[in-house]
């Protein structure tokens, strides 16, 4: 049976007594428990372990002495207890919170930059080989730079002045027959050397047939009005290109004429291969790309 219930007698738990001041603060060598916290209002909630037992009224008063010794010495005893007013933060939250919000925020970081240094190299790799793909493209087909010329007009161009007349036909002398919805065009291109320097331009030059929308026909030299000998041509004096194309008849009268003059520079006298070669070694070369556009 069991024996009679244990009676205790009252004892001040909280706030904690005063010490005797016989004793002051650190010279006690009894350690203390740690304690984690001061215990919510209320009944003793129960754990998944199971159900708590009731801290001994003499370690909870031993707790409560070691947390005003340190409040006394001013360092605190790091057990977690709370100290100040009711409702003020515990020491060290600042540094806390920081800690907690620190890793949270660095791999959204370390991901933003992951992925930037992944599109900038994706980018590099390739814009690198198509802006060195554009350039050796450019290097045999430059960006032209257009000179027009008005309606019955003349452009020049490397010392040489230009000028093209057009004229429609439906068929032309020993030519193939061509459909009813096509047009011949007998294009003139009349080239005039203004110095010594023009008559050294007189390499072929390329002509093609355009719309203003666009469209290229081509156009082909079919006769060349320059003298053969060098020395039988002469400074302001007017040699033609025969030229024909075939367009389409509803906008034969639209088109525009193109003329790309050569940039060759032909000696005036016969020379030798070897010096063909070295005076091509030592002149510089020229870029193809100024273009006369004669309107209609």
């Amino acid at each position: 049976m069991p024996g009679p219930p244990r009676v205790f007698s009252d004892e001040q738990v909280w706030p904690p007594a005063p010490k005797p001041v016989s004793e002051p603060a650190g010279t006690s060598t009894q350690p203390f428990p740690a304690v984690p916290g001061t215990p919510p209002p209320g009944p003793l909630s129960a754990s998944p372990a199971g159900p708590v037992a009731p801290a001994s009224p003499l370690a909870v008063a031993e707790a409560a002495a070691a947390a005003a010794a340190g409040a006394a010495a001013g360092t605190g005893t790091g057990t977690g207890i709370r100290t100040g007013a009711p409702g003020a933060p515990e020491a060290g939250a600042p540094e806390q919170a920081a800690a907690a919000s620190g890793p949270a925020r660095s791999p959204r970081r370390r991901t933003a930059l992951r992925v930037s240094g992944a599109i900038l190299a994706v980018v590099l790799a390739m814009g690198i080989p198509t802006w060195d793909g554009y350039l050796f493209y450019r290097t045999g087909n430059p960006a032209y730079q257009v000179h027009t010329v008005a309606a019955g007009g003349a452009g020049t161009l490397m010392n040489v002045s230009w000028k093209v007349r057009v004229e429609q036909a439906d068929s032309l002398p020993g030519a193939r027959p061509i459909k009813a919805e096509q047009e011949w065009l007998k294009i003139t291109v009349t080239r005039t050397s203004l110095n010594a320097e023009g008559v050294l331009r007189r390499g072929e030059p390329t002509i093609k047939v355009k719309h203003p929308d666009g469209r290229t026909w081509q156009a082909q030299i079919v006769n060349t009005g320059l003298p053969v000998e060098v020395k039988d041509h002469k400074i302001g004096t007017g040699y033609d290109y025969d030229v024909i194309s075939l367009v389409p008849k509803k906008i034969a009268g639209e088109v525009e004429v193109e003329v790309l003059p050569s940039t060759i520079r032909v000696p005036l006298e016969e020379e030798s291969v070897e010096d063909l070669f070295k005076r091509v070694g030592t002149e510089k070369t020229e870029p193809q790309d100024q273009v006369l556009l004669f309107r209609r």
